[in-house]
């Protein structure tokens, strides 16, 4: 069974519409994509689409992921959920440190 925990998303500004909108957008297309996978359990228990929910929630709850953009947003989310195989690695967004903008 997976743990619900309660989620807070104040910190996370921004992101939530960025995210909400990348949801709305592609949540069937990752839902075949990963029904595919529907049967198989990993060793915790969690099929394909309790990992997929897993990883919006995590999105959505990351203090250090800091979108901009919707264009930012899309190729960040959209590598997460592309195969290894053929992923192109993109950078996490992440809010800069204000005593690095003050160092340059």
């Amino acid at each position: 069974m997976m743990e619900h925990h309660k989620h807070d998303y104040s910190g996370t500004g921004s992101n939530k519409a960025y995210i909400d909108r990348f949801v709305a957008e592609n949540y069937e297309r990752l839902n075949k994509q990963f029904a595919n996978q529907r049967e198989v359990i990993n060793s915790s228990g969690f099929g394909s689409i309790d990992q997929l929910n897993d990883v919006f929630m995590r999105l959505y709850t990351d203090p250090d992921l800091h979108l901009t953009s919707w264009e930012q947003a899309k190729a960040y989310l959209t590598s997460k959920f592309t195969d290894a195989e053929i992923r192109i690695p993109i950078q996490k967004p992440v809010k800069e440190e204000e005593n690095e903008l003050e160092n340059d």
